[in-house]
């Protein structure tokens, strides 16, 4: 079993707060793995963990067999990342936005042009690819930050509450795409939500509490082992199962 995220007794506090606590998870290759649970669940610090924007206090990270945070710089180079909050220029275009993320990122000029139309076809950005981000709806926003963050075709993707805000028919667009690149170019993907049904469409799901994984499973068995009907009834059970 190929493996692409390895986490090992992982605990991060701020101040009296215990964001992340003892935290184990191993994330097979070309799964979608989502990590569900509500605000202030953990997700987004378990993130900035794994990406070695946060400095852990104890555990072990390894990402694609690299040793985070030591070896952060060489993750960089094969892996995407969609923030919680978007990061675009206002007074560039969607285009230049996704350009300029591309170059960043040392994507090779004569592959450039054919990713970045590519990515604006495949997220339904042609419409809008001239128009400044800054006039863009929110999610026409999400889809241009989306698209930066998959422009280099990633080994491995981190998506952060990538579907926040998003209408019914966009979120399942998103994941229809995530489904599809892990699937067909065993693209990791590794993503977060507050949106509990969504978990559903992941090939296996993490369920976060107060800073741990309370259970980890196939959406389908995770229904079966609680008797519920949808995951938001699950997630449910599973935390009085938890307290209990």
């Amino acid at each position: 079993m190929d493996l692409d995220i390895e986490i090992e007794n992982l605990s991060k506090s701020f101040g009296e707060v215990n964001a992340v606590k003892n935290l184990n998870l191993q994330v097979k290759r070309g799964e979608v793995f989502c990590l569900v649970g509500p605000n202030a669940a953990g997700k987004t610090t378990t993130i900035r963990l794994l990406l070695g924007i946060l400095e852990m206090d104890s555990g072990k990270i390894k990402v694609k067999n690299l040793d985070i945070p030591s070896e952060k710089k060489k993750l960089r180079i094969f892996m995407g990342y969609l923030p919680q909050h978007r990061a675009l220029y206002s007074l560039l275009t969607c285009r230049e936005n996704i350009e300029f993320f591309a170059k960043a990122r040392n994507m090779p000029k004569r592959d450039l042009k054919e990713r970045v139309d590519f990515m604006i076809d495949k997220l339904s950005l042609n419409e809008h690819q001239d128009k400044l981000a800054i006039n863009l709806s929110g999610g026409t926003q999400q889809r241009t930050a989306l698209a930066i963050a998959m422009v280099n075709n990633p080994e491995i993707a981190f998506l952060d509450e990538p579907t926040a805000g998003l209408d019914p028919v966009i979120r399942r667009e998103f994941w229809e795409y995530f489904a599809e690149i892990a699937h067909q170019q065993r693209t990791t993907i590794l993503v977060t939500t507050h949106y509990l049904n969504e978990a559903a469409w992941a090939d296996r799901v993490g369920v976060m509490r107060d800073g741990d994984i309370i259970a980890i499973d196939t959406p389908g068995n995770l229904l079966a082992h609680t008797k519920q009907q949808n995951m938001e009834d699950m997630f449910f059970a599973l935390v009085k199962e938890d307290s209990a």
